[in-house]
């Protein structure tokens, strides 16, 4: 059933509320408690934070057996409220898991992973289901405008829960973390019901048994990684453009597991002060992104205009590239200015070059989502998306693991005084942004279809 566009906004959006208080209790509360107030090992912390991210390959799987095994006629509404469940339980017992590890259970370190493990269940249950969903109740029309939605509520959620967090935790102790973390299956099964709630309409009796007659073929995991990797053995733009993803996610996330750690290293910040940094960064960017596409679509209208062609691209590539330009040269000005506000210690101009940072990689991102939609081949969208997916999980788990190990190598160790080894890590981020661009640069869409056309002749002649 094909809901009205504002109801699939709305509902949509809650699920995204929803999912964002286990994303924001990640970066924005544990990372800050586990490394700057206990002191545990940056490396390992972060290593066990990014295990999550290493849960993408699951997806297509998940979305098979959605489609294979409907519970009372759903086939997406049971399993995102499992996948929520199974995900929001985790979090009750991060505080006593930290009370272990602290007294110097080695064992707690695995139940620790094994919390993880459910978040990174509960995370790619969510992703393939919802699109799933998306897919089913909205039209081609309406569905870039939905996702488009969904994904701004999001990140304001993450600095709306950043800012909830530290109302509800001002001091770090282990009874104000229970209480708190004791919210997480309410808050998030909660408002995943709400999100789905009459949004589906379950199979027919007929449907559910042609279903059976009928199952969908099978899976196996690695097979899709395979297909979507093969592509970057023929496609040097599908390589340079794996490369590009996993740079841009280092440059914008290399600091996120760091924000609350650097409030209390470097400006001695309570817990509740440090969620400061994450609201700005989610809301500062969000408004970025926001501002270069309300750019893009004038600048679209005014061309529609004057060449009366309403089909024509709304954002043409090599306009993409410009604003990827602009953007990353904003942004490596940015950290560059970050990294000196962090060696001199300075609070206000640390604020003052924090907020410009936000809202500049807005800029940075929003070219870079266009092209991630667009570098597919038509008939293998599922491989390319697959492979861009790929480059995404490796990308975060980087980011994670990177920054924590370098934390841990120059900050606990005692080798650099904390301001000058945030110092390097801003400028670490500004090195990655320019990476990035470089590997964008001999990137185009039209290569990587000549390339695929390339391959599939070589295949039909052998």
């Amino acid at each position: 059933m094909i809901v009205s566009e504002r109801q699939a906004k709305w509902q949509f959006s809650i699920q995204k509320i929803g999912i964002a208080w286990g994303f924001c209790m990640i970066v924005s509360s544990f990372n800050r408690v586990a490394i700057a107030d206990l002191g545990l090992p940056a490396m390992l912390i972060s290593f066990v934070i990014g295990i999550y991210t290493l849960f993408g390959p699951l997806q297509p799987v998940i979305g098979r057996v959605t489609d294979a095994f409907p519970v009372f006629g759903y086939r997406r509404m049971p399993y995102l409220l499992l996948g929520t469940l199974i995900g929001g339980c985790a979090f009750p017992f991060f505080p006593g898991i930290l009370q272990e590890i602290v007294n110097g259970s080695t064992i707690a370190y695995f139940k620790c992973l094994a919390a993880f493990c459910a978040f990174g269940l509960c995370i790619a249950m969510q992703a393939n289901t919802f699109l799933d969903l998306l897919n089913d109740v909205t039209t081609a029309e309406m569905r870039s405008r939905v996702t488009t939605t969904t994904w701004t509520w999001q990140a304001l959620a993450m600095a709306g829960w950043a800012w909830v967090f530290g109302m509800a935790m001002p001091q770090f102790s282990f009874e104000a973390m229970q209480a708190l973390y004791n919210w997480s299956p309410v808050v998030m099964v909660g408002l995943t019901f709400l999100g789905v709630w009459k949004l589906e309409t379950p199979l027919t009796k007929g449907q559910i048994k042609e279903l059976k007659n009928n199952p969908p073929k099978p899976v196996a995991l690695t097979q899709p990684i395979r297909e979507s990797l093969s592509i970057v053995t023929y496609s040097p733009s599908a390589a340079f453009f794996f490369l590009f993803i996993i740079f841009s996610l280092l440059s914008v996330f290399l600091q996120d597991i760091l924000q609350e750690v650097w409030a209390k290293d470097l400006f001695s910040m309570s817990a509740g002060e440090s969620t400061i940094f994450q609201s700005m960064y989610n809301g500062l960017n969000t408004v970025g992104l926001a501002a270069c596409g309300i750019f893009v679509a004038v600048l679209a209208k005014k061309r529609r205009q004057k060449s009366r062609n309403e089909n024509e691209r709304t954002l043409p590539e090599a306009l993409a590239k410009k604003i990827l330009a602009f953007g990353t040269a904003l942004v490596v000005t940015t950290f560059v200015c970050l990294a000196w506000a962090a060696y001199a210690k300075s609070l206000s101009a640390f604020y003052v070059f924090y907020v410009l940072s936000a809202l500049s990689l807005g800029v940075f991102i929003f070219p870079a989502i266009s092209y991630m939609v667009d570098m597919t081949v038509k008939g293998q969208e599922s491989k390319y998306l697959g492979l861009w997916s790929l480059a995404q999980v490796i990308g975060l788990f980087l980011s994670f693991t990177i920054s924590g190990t370098i934390y841990q190598t120059l900050i606990q160790s005692g080798f650099l005084a904390p301001n000058m080894a945030f110092a390097i890590i801003f400028l670490l981020q500004a090195m990655m942004a320019v990476l990035c661009y470089l590997a964008i640069r001999p990137v185009s869409i039209a290569g990587l279809h000549a390339e695929a056309r390339v391959a599939a002749i070589s295949e039909l002649n052998r």
